[in-house]
């Protein structure tokens, strides 16, 4: 009798002991990210004369450029085999190489490392406005926990300490950056929530000179579930109506198919995927807003997912309606350098 008291109480001992473990780990790795909303962020400079005011009003268009760069880990998933050092540098290295072809005035950027232990410590947004020669940068984290433990196994492949989440890249002048956060999805667990990332609207104001501003909404919604993606539509389109009547950019990764898509289910790269009843485009059409890709079509040509064989579009560049397009296009020779391929686009505003 008298032994099977004390191995009870060891037993209750250790188990106390794990409970008080876990619970330690879940506040402590799961702790480090501000949910202050809005949250102003200050810009950023790099290069050049840090005195230099605004450019001159360009003549002509303005050319933009969308891309979810998936952290430079390349066109394959990373669960359970992370990237080494060299290999996310020389992505990045390419992503660089292609934004300089571009030329664009303006990069929106989405899933973006912020010296996280996965990438290694780099700092990718200063790394790709020095190596593509942006004078001007803004972000907002989106994740940022002291350590993820994701994949669950092995240990070796935890990602660890995370920091991530949008950019924006600019020639011209940053004059504010604002991060406006939409909710996690209902449908995980609170404890899940708690390590999972944060999604959100970036709104950043630039000065185009002549007295112009332009307001560029960075885009990167719920990627796994339908319902909450369909709110953070919602809330985008409550948001953008709330801007000046000024130009504007409204860019991103929507991970949504347009209403025109033929395929919207069982798609070869992730067969367990469904969007037959998705209205996350529709409803962002409600603002008004021209597409630079022609959106009356389901044309292969403007597929952006997954990099390497794509099937289906989920990034989009809109602008004002009285604004011109003068060219848009998929930048197919990007490659797999991420699971997305960029947007560019030329855009004349009024």
């Amino acid at each position: 009798m008298r032994l099977a008291l004390r191995i009870a109480r060891v037993a209750g001992l250790v188990l106390g002991g794990l409970i008080v473990a876990f619970v330690a780990f879940y506040l402590w790795g799961s702790s480090g990210f501000d949910d202050t909303d809005p949250l102003s962020v200050p810009p950023e400079r790099y290069g050049g004369d840090r005195s230099a005011g605004a450019p001159a009003a360009r003549v002509g268009p303005l050319r933009v450029v969308s891309w979810n760069i998936a952290y430079g880990r390349g066109r394959k998933d990373d669960v359970g085999d992370l990237r080494d050092e060299a290999t996310i540098r020389r992505n990045l290295v390419g992503i660089a190489h292609v934004l300089r072809t571009l030329d664009a005035d303006v990069v929106a950027l989405q899933e973006v490392d912020f010296g996280a232990a996965r990438t290694h410590g780099i700092d990718e947004v200063a790394f790709l406005a020095r190596e593509a020669g942006y004078p001007w940068a803004a972000r907002v984290e989106t994740w940022n926990c002291r350590y993820l433990p994701f994949p669950y196994w092995p240990p070796s492949q935890h990602y660890g300490r995370m920091r991530s989440g949008q950019a924006v890249l600019s020639r011209f002048p940053i004059t504010s950056n604002v991060r406006h956060l939409l909710p996690q999805p209902d449908e995980n667990p609170f404890w899940y929530n708690a390590f999972y990332l944060h999604r959100a609207l970036q709104h950043v104001e630039l000065s185009i000179g002549g007295g112009s501003t332009l307001d560029v909404v960075n885009v990167h919604l719920e990627a796994f579930h339908q319902r909450n993606r369909e709110r953070h539509a919602d809330l985008l389109v409550r948001r953008v109506r709330t801007l000046l009547d000024r130009p504007r950019l409204v860019l991103g990764d929507f991970n949504a198919i347009p209403p025109e898509a033929t395929l919207r289910a069982r798609f070869p790269d992730e067969p367990e995927t469904d969007m037959t009843t998705d209205r996350t485009i529709a409803t962002v059409r409600a603002l008004g807003l021209q597409e630079a890709l022609p959106p009356d079509t389901p044309n292969p040509e403007t597929f952006t997912f997954p990099a390497d064989v794509p099937n289906r579009r989920l990034d989009y560049i809109w602008f004002p309606a009285d604004a011109r397009r003068i060219s848009a296009r998929v930048v197919r020779e990007a490659g797999p350098l991420s699971d997305h391929l960029p947007l560019v686009a030329e855009i004349e505003f009024r």
